[in-house]
Formats: structure tokens, C-alpha cells, sequence
């Protein structure tokens, strides 16, 4: 059916028209969603444009800063034309899941359209192209330059003040955490989010450990926390994967975990493990130890800094309750958090130049410390240790689900009793446990179905992992003595 639609110009074309949804009680199926809207705003006029959609397509990545996204379309009425599309233009999309009333979950959100990419003439009749958006915010970032000194300042305030005052973002959009010391830093003619991101590697949580700041954007604002502060969180939900066909489930870890959680339990469609564990990885960048040799050339004075994963992880708050390393030693005597030298750093420091000689009488001429001892070597490991195991899901569409949200994930064993490589329900002591969301995709598509996809990661086990007694079993096994 068709519907008389205006457009720019006061024209008047005809579009179809939405089919309507008949909402039974609760979900009709787990991909269902309401698009409610999604206008093309442009100088001349708005248009809503859901009838064209082919794809939509929602991110948000907690490394890469801000929410974006693109939308495929199928024009048949010349919309660029007739909007005037340039590239300054904006795109407003209001969505939510299809459930009772009381219950609606809505992501409603302006984009600024940048891009038009893929324009594939069809017929005379229509063309194909996908729209890219961003947040306005990156678009004035990339356009603004910061020259500002800051005395005697926390680097939350300094962050605060940016996000307020440069990019005049208003509070309720603003989501951050308090930052521990007073710092005084120049920024030199950067942009703004290059300047926060900047920032983000010197500040250090209150009462936690290290140094493991994050800026981003997701569906609630910009956020400026620390992970360990993220991993502090209640669980939003528990994702299971079971699958249809793994023979008797009888008393099994799978019997009993959809027992215990019931209705709450969400089920996974499909999943991939991007990285289950990579030694290599965490060796070379200093996520099992590193050492860092700090020079104040005022004082004439050095310290020689050393991290350690295994004392770390004892004091800072983890996800899971074991450690991603054994105690064992390699035949040179060492432990995986004794190789100190893997990653070598040396920096210019300041700590003792307010009590130096000399200088402690004149403190206004010396800058506050910048802790270099404590955010280098910290924040070197805990970057890696945050995503140092990654899992590829896809879930249902739920736009609650956003970037820094800890999810409860139950995956099956894939060993069996008999060999047959079945699946006999046992759950995988090692990488079911927590984890956190660092990317979603979120999807719809004109069949009106909604599906996202997340990236999730943790920093430790669900189980204690097995190790050798000592190096002379160690020995017998590399010989294959076991």
C-alpha cells in the first residue's frame, strides 16, 4: 500500500507505507524492533527515509572514541536532488525493541551524514547508496584546535572542561569518574579529542591501580572511566550458547545453568573466539612485566620501575578470580611477571623536583608531578591485559547493550565422554565467566530484524588454570615425559 508523502519543494510523492505490527504480549520474536524514525535533515527540508532502508548499521568501539554508523538505501524518488544533499547535512534515528509498553527500550540520536558512498544506478527508476554518519562532535573536533594551560588542575576537570567548554557538549551527554592529583599541563594547538586522549594516558583512578583510563562514546554520552572502575559494574544479563543438538543434557552444567537463570537467561546465536590467548602478545607488550627507567635531569636522579602482573593482579579488581599465568619458571629461572626487560621504557620524570635544593624554594616555577612512575609501566600492561581474550557474539537486538557494560557469558565445553566430538553439555571452565562489551554493531534490516553483534573481552579466567609442580616436571614435558 502506498501513503502520500511531502518532500522538499512541497512536492508530493507516494512511498509505501509501514505495515503494521501486531504486538502480542511481550516480544513477537527476539529480532523484532520498531524503527520509529530515520530522517534525512538537510538545509532545504527532512525526509523520513525508513521506507528506502535496506541496512542500517549502529557502532560504537570503546578504543576508537565516538558512535557511527551507515545506512543503505534503495531511492527511487532522487532524494539527494531533492534534499540538496551536500555533506553538511544530518540524520536523526529513534529505534527501539518491540516489547510491552511498560518495557520499551529506545536509542534516539542525531548524526551528522558525511559521506555518500556505493551510488549504483539500478535502472532509470532507482539507485542504491549508503549513507556513513558520525557524532557532530567528531566533525568539530576535527575543525577545532585547543592552545589552553592548566595549573594545579585534576585531569578529569581539565577533560570536563574541554568536553564543556570547546565542544560546548551539554552535561547530561557527559559521563566520567574523578581522576586522582593535581597536574599542570600546556596543550600545544591540538584538537580536542586528540588533547582528552592525550590526558587519558596520565590519569589515575582514585583508590584503584594503575593508570587505565578510557574516553569514549556510546548510546548514554561521552565516558571518561578507568576499567577497573567498569569492571565494578553489575552484570546487565547472561548470554548462553547451547546449542540444539548435543545429545542427553541431563544433569549437565547446561541442565542446571538454564534452571538457575530461567527466563533472564538470553541465548547466543553464533560465536567466534578472536583471541583465546596470545603468551607472544602479552610478552612484547608488557602486559606480564615490564620496567621503566625514569631520569629527573634537575635532581640528577633516576628510579628503575618494575611491573609485575602477578602482585598487580592480587591488588587491582579483575573480572574473573584467576590469573592468565602459571608460577612456573623457563629454564633461564624466571616467571612469566619476572621478564621485566621484555618491554624497556625510558622517560624524562619529575617527582622529587618541588624538594629539590634550589628549586623547592621557588615551587611556582616547577610542574606538579606527572607520575610517570606509576602511569607507564601501569597502563602499558593494563591495555594489554584488557582485550588480551576476545570473543566475536551475535545476540539478539537489544539497544541497551552499549560499550563498557558487563555481560555474564556460559559457553559449552566442545569435548566429549565417547570421542565423538560431540557435545555432551559440560560448561568451559576457562572462558565462560565475565566479560566486558568493547564494540557493538547494531543491525536492522527492512525484513524488520534486529541483530547485534558485540566484541567482548576479560582480563583473567573463570578457573584456575593447571601448571607444572616445578621445573623438572616442566623439563619431562617439553621432552614429552608426561
Amino acid at each position: 500500500m502506498l501513503e502520500k508523502t511531502e518532500v522538499a519543494g512541497d512536492d508530493a510523492i507516494f512511498l509505501p507505507k509501514d505495515t503494521p505490527t501486531v504486538q502480542i504480549d511481550g516480544l513477537i520474536t527476539a529480532d523484532d524492533y520498531s524503527l520509529d524514525e530515520a530522517y534525512v535533515i538537510t538545509s532545504k527540508d527532512k525526509t523520513n527515509v525508513k521506507a528506502m532502508m535496506v541496512e542500517l548499521s549502529y557502532y560504537e568501539d570503546i578504543f576508537k572514541g565516538v558512535t557511527s554508523g551507515s545506512i543503505l538505501l534503495n531511492d527511487s524518488i532522487s532524494l539527494i536532488d531533492r534534499l540538496g544533499m551536500t555533506g553538511f547535512d544530518y540524520l536523526k534515528l529513534k529505534f527501539k525493541k518491540t516489547t510491552r509498553a511498560s518495557e520499551e527500550s529506545t536509542t534516539e540520536k542525531y548524526f551528522r551524514i558525511y559521506r555518500v558512498s556505493e551510488r549504483i544506478l539500478n535502472n532509470n527508476a532507482s539507485e542504491t547508496y549508503t549513507l556513513h554518519f558520525c557524532s557532530e562532535e567528531l566533525l568539530l573536533s576535527e575543525q577545532t584546535k585547543i592552545s589552553k594551560s592548566y595549573s594545579s588542575k585534576k585531569i578529569s576537570e581539565i577533560i570536563y572542561d574541554i568536553l564543556s567548554d570547546k565542544l560546548k557538549i551539554d552535561d547530561s551527554y557527559i559521563r566520567m569518574q574523578e581522576t586522582e592529583g593535581l597536574y599542570d599541563f600546556v596543550i600545544p594547538y591540538k584538537k580536542p579529542f586528540e588533547a582528552i586522549n592525550w590526558l587519558t594516558n596520565y590519569a589515575i583512578p582514585i583508590d584503584k591501580e594503575g593508570a587505565d583510563f578510557l574516553f569514549y562514546e556510546n548510546s548514554e554520552g561521552f565516558n571518561f572511566y578507568s576499567l577497573q572502575n567498569l569492571f565494578s559494574q553489575n552484570i546487565y544479563s547472561t548470554y548462553a550458547y547451547i546449542p540444539r543438538s548435543i545429545g542427553s543434557t541431563e544433569g549437565s552444567a547446561i541442565e542446571v545453568k538454564s534452571k538457575e537463570l530461567g527466563r533472564n537467561l538470553v541465548g547466543i546465536k553464533s560465536y567466534v573466539f578472536l583471541d583465546t590467548f596470545d603468551t607472544l602478545y602479552g610478552t612484547v607488550t608488557g602486559a606480564f612485566a615490564n620496567r621503566l627507567i625514569s631520569i629527573d635531569p634537575l635532581t640528577r636522579t633516576f628510579r628503575d620501575t618494575k611491573f609485575d602482573y602477578s602482585t598487580y593482579f592480587q591488588n587491582a579488581k579483575n573480572l574473573n578470580d584467576y590469573s592468565l599465568i602459571p608460577e612456573i619458571k623457563n629454564r633461564l629461572g624466571k616467571k612469566p611477571n619476572e621478564s621485566y626487560d621484555a618491554v624497556f621504557k625510558v622517560m624524562v620524570s619529575n617527582p622529587e623536583q618541588k624538594k629539590a635544593i634550589g628549586i623547592s624554594e621557588q615551587p611556582w616555577d616547577v610542574a606538579n608531578d606527572i607520575r610517570a612512575e606509576t602511569y607507564v609501566p601501569n597502563r602499558t600492561a593494563q591495555l594489554s591485559l584488557s582485550h588480551y581474550s576476545r570473543i566475536k557474539l551475535a545476540v539478539s537486538g537489544d539497544p541497551n547493550l552499549t560499550v563498557g557494560m558487563l555481560l555474564e557469558i556460559f559457553l559449552p565445553s566442545s569435548r566429549s565422554q565417547d570421542g565423538s566430538g560431540l557435545d555432551s553439555g559440560e560448561e568451559d571452565p576457562y572462558n565462560s565467566g565475565k566479560y566486558m562489551i568493547t564494540a557493538v554493531r547494531h543491525i536492522i534490516d527492512f525484513n524488520n530484524k534486529y541483530e547485534t553483534i558485540l566484541e567482548v573481552v576479560k582480563d583473567s579466567y573463570g578457573s584456575s588454570i593447571d601448571t607444572y609442580d616445578n621445573s623438572g616436571d616442566l623439563e619431562k614435558a617439553i621432552k614429552g615425559d608426561v
